[in-house]
């Protein structure tokens, strides 16, 4: 049957669907991932694994298991951007190289940056300098500090003064945010349904229904 909607396709089940209330996964069928999950009862889930498409796509809610610092987090909580690194202490002026502690050809011209303390992970949150203020990227407002040259793959120029001191950048696109931290014991109360990509979904005994998309 074809779809005329493709809003109503991926938010309401018109590919498939499952119910549980036990804690054993739901995985979707080939092709489709879990697009969305009502909670029928207060559910604190076991498993959120987001589908992971890095730098090409956006990324959602999930449950990991991450220690260490920035570089060590993975990449798709909306934690630390499209890319994070550590870098070296100094005063660097604008202009200036910046040396990457990791190489990576995820930088672009253009991205917003923000240097954090390299300690930080998906569990405790960010720790923002104040020489990297938080970006408003429209409007009369706008600010922040970008990136305006990539002169190889460890070494970048800003458009901002830094002076890191154990910390590290984090390097912000269309799709790649920071701050958001893992669900892992979260309580998700009854009625409440999130909207996602998911690959693999456990819940705990409670009632849940997940719905599939493309």
């Amino acid at each position: 049957m074809g779809q005329n909607s493709t809003s109503v396709a991926y938010a309401f089940g018109q590919m498939g669907s499952a119910y549980s209330d036990v804690a054993k996964p739901i995985i979707p069928p080939s092709g489709l991932v879990i697009t969305a999950i009502t909670f029928l009862d207060d559910n604190t889930p076991t498993v959120l694994t987001s589908e992971k498409l890095d730098r090409h796509g956006p990324n959602y809610i999930n449950i990991q298991d991450n220690s260490g610092d920035i570089e060590a987090a993975d990449n798709f909580v909306n934690f630390n951007g499209v890319f994070a690194t550590d870098v070296f202490d100094g005063n660097i002026p604008a202009g200036d190289d910046v040396s990457l502690a990791t190489v990576t050809d995820k930088v672009q011209v253009g991205q917003y940056v923000l240097l954090v303390a390299q300690g930080d992970t998906d569990t405790t949150g960010l720790t923002i300098d104040a020489e990297t203020p938080i970006p408003i990227t429209k409007g009369p407002n706008k600010r922040g500090v970008r990136v305006v040259e990539v002169a190889d793959e460890n070494t970048i120029t800003l458009d901002a003064d830094i002076t890191p001191s154990a910390q590290g950048l984090i390097f912000l696109d269309s799709v790649h945010g920071a701050g958001g931290l893992t669900a892992a014991g979260q309580v998700f109360p009854k009625g409440v349904t999130i909207y996602g990509r998911w690959t693999n979904f456990t819940p705990s005994a409670a009632g849940v229904i997940c719905y599939f998309g493309v």
